[in-house]
């Protein structure tokens, strides 16, 4: 019987994807990363001992891709999968009625259907797995929804509330579900789009205004992995926040929804 553990990651080539796939190599693990960019993730497979990585350019909005990484990765693996975790996403913003429908369209794609997508095709390896792991990347924005972030806190919102859902159903198969929300993590797309939003190159300082403790104080890409591990080693919690301050929101809403508006609008327009 194969003793070793086994993690797939999509958008694993870069930011917490591959932050977590480093953190569960120095575990152990033997580790898949799937990314649409094949440079990156050449680059990123120079990190690990050769026989430890597998390596798949992948779209995920595309179900077939998934089953042909999937089925490779079953190669790799001999059949095993202990974690999925479907973290591939993206993030554009901008006022809901200034965003053009093809990119709402976009992120629903890739953060709802390619989730959707990674799930499906992953299944008949995590159902062989004994006590396997269907873990997704959600967000902060699913506690309350994030001005100019509409369409992106939608799919987040969904992916939070496919976890749960499928916490019930995948019991039939003894696989586990869960999700992490994180706030603000320290990755190439967070600096990419802080530079974006300010119209220019990225510097330090862009940083600078965000809190420097409470649910968004900046965090690094390693929350995000200890999350992920933290979840496979605990069966209880369905939802992961990172950092654990992001959980007031969702407890502040429960009891005061008034007081959590005015809460992230303080955040978002301070």
């Amino acid at each position: 019987m194969n003793q070793k553990k086994y993690i797939c990651i999509t958008g694993g080539a870069s930011g917490m994807g591959l932050e977590t796939g480093l953190f569960f190599s120095r575990k152990g693990w033997l580790v898949g990363l799937l990314d649409r960019d094949l440079s990156l993730l050449n680059e990123a497979a120079l990190l690990f001992d050769a026989d430890t990585v597998f390596i798949n350019q992948v779209d995920v909005t595309s179900p077939e891709n998934l089953k042909h990484a999937m089925n490779s990765f079953g190669d790799f693996s001999g059949g095993q999968l202990d974690i999925m975790f479907n973290n591939a996403g993206i993030a554009p913003g901008g006022w809901f009625d200034e965003m053009d429908l093809l990119q709402m369209r976009q992120i629903i794609d890739v953060n709802v259907i390619g989730v959707f997508n990674s799930i499906l095709a992953a299944l008949p390896l995590l159902k062989r797995t004994d006590n396997s792991l269907c873990l997704s990347t959600s967000s902060s924005c699913a506690t309350f929804g994030h001005a100019r972030r509409a369409a992106y806190t939608a799919s987040k919102f969904a992916v939070k509330g496919l976890t749960e859902s499928l916490s019930l159903e995948f019991e039939r198969f003894g696989v586990r579900t869960a999700d992490i929300l994180p706030g603000c993590i320290d990755t190439p797309m967070l600096r990419r789009e802080t530079a974006e939003g300010a119209g220019k190159p990225f510097d330090e300082t862009m940083l600078e205004n965000l809190p420097k403790e409470g649910a968004y104080r900046l965090m690094p890409a390693s929350a995000i992995a200890e999350a992920a591990w933290s979840a496979y080693q605990d069966s209880q919690p369905i939802h992961f926040y990172v950092p654990p301050e992001v959980a007031n929101a969702d407890k502040l809403k429960g009891s005061d929804i008034g007081a959590a508006r005015e809460e992230i609008k303080s955040f978002l327009f301070r």
